[in-house]
């Protein structure tokens, strides 16, 4: 994301936007719970003090994976706000913020991320223990509770 400084008026400016999911620069793995899915969205408010710029905003980004929680498909935005200052010199034409708003966005991603914050967790995908699914059969912890009783 790159600002061009002649737009920022003495009362500052305001951009929003959105740069390809590519900017992130993931380098996915199979073993990766979440990988980016979307493109990179931002709100920068920027003023210029001097030889100064001073940009407050946020930052965001689709992500999709698997729940920590349940195992299910997760597909969640993820994002929060920055701070940033940088001296810009007389002769500079634009800021470069990328950097900025990509750690802004994998600073925010948890480290165990769930599908919502009220996903029920394996409950969604597998009955109590003891219960069967209706048909006669054990449920999915019956053989660890046989292995705990004998």
């Amino acid at each position: 994301m790159k600002l061009l400084l002649s737009e920022i008026g003495p009362d500052g400016a305001t951009f929003d936007g959105e740069d390809p999911v590519e900017t992130l620069v993931w380098p996915y793995t199979e073993r990766d719970v979440v990988r980016p899915a979307g493109p990179m969205r931002w709100h920068v408010e920027a003023r210029l003090l001097g030889e100064e710029l001073v940009c407050t905003g946020s930052a965001s980004a689709l992500f999709e994976g698997v729940c920590c929680r349940c195992g299910g498909p997760l597909s969640r935005e993820y994002g929060d706000g920055f701070a940033v200052s940088m001296r810009v010199g007389p002769d500079q034409v634009e800021a470069d913020l990328t950097s900025e708003l990509r750690e802004t966005i994998l600073l925010a991603l948890p480290n165990h991320p769930i599908c919502s914050e009220n996903c029920p967790g394996p409950a969604a995908i597998a009955p109590a223990a003891g219960e069967g699914d209706g048909e006669g059969q054990a449920g999915p912890w019956a053989a660890l509770d046989a292995l705990s009783r004998g």
